[in-house]
Order: structure tokens, then sequence, then C-alpha cells
């Protein structure tokens, strides 16, 4: 089984799971990317994860699906809109949190770090 400092990206976009892996890794943590929410369903299944980005849309379905399956796994989600309207949809769904796409650097770092630290919160019982 995975440990929780390990993230899970699903996007079908390369470009996004090279830029969040390289921030993560950063970080000192490592990831698994994947392109379809089919194959990132088998990795939620099989194994944990501190936090999940996801694309809003995918070939095989959208970070709704994604953030039902992995909750209580904070999910981040990425989108190309940097618009308030998305962000509010995503965050009414459920999603940890919104990146506009392409992923910054040092905004997929803080984002990590503050999602990671809030399933590690969950994981002990300490929320408030």
């Amino acid at each position: 089984m995975a440990s929780v400092n390990q993230v899970l990206v699903i996007s079908p976009e390369e470009e996004h799971h090279e830029k969040i892996n390289a921030a993560m890794n950063k970080c000192g943590l490592s990831s698994i990317c994947c392109k379809k929410f089919d194959e990132a369903r088998i990795f939620m299944t099989t194994q944990k994860f501190g936090v999940v980005f996801c694309h809003d849309s995918l070939p095989d379905g959208d970070f709704r699906g994604v953030v039902s399956a992995a909750k209580p796994t904070p999910v981040v989600v990425l989108s190309r809109f940097a618009e308030w309207d998305h962000y509010f949809a995503a965050l009414n769904a459920g999603a940890f949190d919104y990146i506009a796409c392409p992923p910054d650097s040092a905004e997929t770092e803080r984002i990590g770090w503050s999602a990671m630290a809030s399933a590690r919160e969950f994981a002990s019982g300490t929320t408030h």
C-alpha cells in the first residue's frame, strides 16, 4: 500500500503531469500519473494518497466522479478556466481547492502541502 505522502495526478495533459510531479518532488512527495478516471479508480481502490490532483474534464468523466471516489482524500481540481464560477462549482462539488492551468509550481506546492496537512488531520481525527 502506498504512503499518504504520495499524490495521484489525473489529467489527459502530459504537461500537467510533469509540472505537478516536479512541484511535488520539491516537497519530497512522489506522484502517480494517469490520464483517465477508470485508471485512477483502480489506483484509488488499491492505494492511499495524501492528495489527488484532477483535471476538471477527463476523457471518461469529470472531477465530480473523482471527488466522490476519492473521499476522504482531498481533491484539487485543475482547469483551463480561471473564473470564479468554475472555482465555486468545484468547491461546491466537494473539491479541496482549484488551480488554473497551466499549474504554477509555487501555487501547486502550497496547495499540495495544505491538502496533505488536511488529510493528515482527518486521518488522526484532529479536525476542527
